[in-house]
């Protein structure tokens, strides 16, 4: 005899119980593969699958840049740093510059940078220089041999800038030295309008000449009237400095300052200084003209 059972029907209250916990279960699985996801399983290359890592999720392109010159000529090694900080070599001739970046010079190189608006500038070895947005120079180190020739249509006068002071320019060859221990411009030709960053300056320079005539007068009548002193007097007159306060002043051809604190001495230009020029424009011979 076969026994049979029998069967209750599940209540409703039992199949209510039986669906929620149904449903905790499938909400935990969930989680549980979501949390796995975010925590590595983004980077797993899954088989049909393309994985994608955060590193290369779009972004917004970074504004256009504004081109101000090229880099026309090297020698040795030479780097362009950008506004981010990233580092280039330059290789090779007519390499771009942008506004916002810094060109630099490594021991025993130059390099030759023409802009835009007529400026051609040689950078000396170890030598640093920012092409800033608003259109000034900012030199930061070592030493730069400076040609601008004003170009039509190109009326805005240009500025380089140092710690130690900002030169206006228009039509002029010059240098800059701007190294901490030995800052000094030089200027062959033109004219240049230097302003201190802070401070008036302290303006040491000699008195103006005068003529061999009024030189000779003036010791002729000493001679004559025994007065030696007076003729020693006015010798040392004539050949001392004059000392001046200004926050800026300008600079003629042919002439040399150097700087040490608010202190600026004015000196002629010695064959020394005309050797530097001739040295800056046999490198740059073919693109000043």
């Amino acid at each position: 005899m076969i026994k049979t059972h029998s069967y209750k029907p599940l209540s409703i209250k039992r199949l209510c119980l039986g669906a929620f916990c149904m449903g905790v279960v499938a909400f935990q699985l969930l989680a549980f593969a979501d949390n796995n996801t975010q925590s590595g399983l983004a980077g797993v290359e899954l088989p049909g699958v393309e994985s994608v890592s955060p590193e290369s999720e779009a972004t917004e392109p970074d504004a256009a840049k504004t081109t101000r010159g090229q880099i026309v000529k090297i020698e040795g090694l030479v780097y362009v740093i950008d506004a981010t900080g990233e580092k280039k070599q330059v290789k090779g001739d007519r390499y771009a510059v942008s506004s916002s970046d810094t060109v630099v010079s490594s021991e025993n190189s130059k390099a030759i940078l023409q802009l835009d608006d007529g400026v051609i500038m040689v950078l000396d070895e170890k030598s640093s220089l920012r092409i800033e947005q608003s259109g000034w120079l900012s030199q930061l180190g070592g030493k730069v041999y400076y040609v601008y020739r004003k170009l039509l249509g190109k009326e805005k006068s240009a500025k380089v800038k140092t710690k130690f002071s900002t030169i206006g320019i228009r039509g002029t060859t010059f240098i800059v030295n701007a190294d901490d221990e030995n800052q000094w411009i030089a200027l062959k030709e033109g004219k240049l309008n230097i302003e201190s960053p802070a401070d008036e300056y302290e303006i040491h320079k000699k008195q103006s000449a005068v003529t061999d005539y009024e030189v000779m007068e003036k010791k002729l009548k000493a001679q004559q009237q025994a007065f030696d002193k007076e003729y020693r007097d006015y010798r040392k007159k004539i050949d001392g400095e004059f000392i001046e306060y200004k926050k800026s002043f300008d600079l003629q051809a042919s002439k040399v300052v150097s700087f040490k604190g608010k202190r600026v001495d004015e000196k002629e230009m010695s064959k020394a200084w005309e050797s530097e020029f001739h040295e800056f424009s046999a490198f740059s011979a073919g693109y000043v003209h």
